[in-house]
């Protein structure tokens, strides 16, 4: 299976995702740095990838605790 469509499956996963989610946004920035070097991701993947990241991370159960 190419990496860009594991990619596009693991944003599809994205959102049900609770535990590890830090590791799991590394996991999938690894996988984009590998598709781009080939050439296969397009200016649309990108836009949907910056959206399910924002989306995921933009939850304020996301961000750091408040002191």
């Amino acid at each position: 299976m190419p990496a860009s469509a594991i990619l596009q499956l693991a944003l599809a996963i994205l959102p049900l995702v609770q535990t590890g989610v830090l590791d799991f946004i590394k996991w999938l920035n690894s996988l984009k740095t590998a598709v781009e070097q080939t050439g296969e991701w397009t200016d649309e993947q990108e836009a949907a990838f910056r959206a399910a990241l924002f989306a995921k991370t933009g939850d304020l159960a996301y961000g750091p605790d408040p002191s």
